[in-house]
Formats: C-alpha cells, structure tokens, sequence
C-alpha cells in the first residue's frame, strides 16, 4: 500500500498581514492556542481594575 499525499488531512492555513507586508502563517490550532493565551493575557492584565472597583464600593 502506498500512501498518498492526498488522503492526508491538511491543516487550513491562517494568513495575517499588515499595513507594512509582514506575514503570519498560522494554522488554526495554532491560531486558537494563541487566541487563548492572548484572551488569558488580557484577563490577567485587566483583573486589578476589577478589583479595585469592587474593593471601593
């Protein structure tokens, strides 16, 4: 049996640009994780204001 390139599941390819014409070549797992990372980033960043908020009522 030979294995065809074909019958293998390729990954769909995710490109960013910008205004400058850098490339990011992600696929969408990559994407995702990195979405994720970024979302828990941002979380972390902004929970001290939450806090405080809540603190001074």
């Amino acid at each position: 049996m030979t294995k065809d390139k074909d019958s293998k599941s390729k990954d769909d390819v995710i490109i960013c640009t910008d205004e400058t014409g850098m490339q990011l070549y992600l696929s969408e797992k990559a994407a995702n994780r990195l979405s994720w990372i970024l979302t828990g980033v941002l979380v972390l960043i902004s929970m001290p204001v939450f806090i405080l908020a809540f603190m001074s009522i």
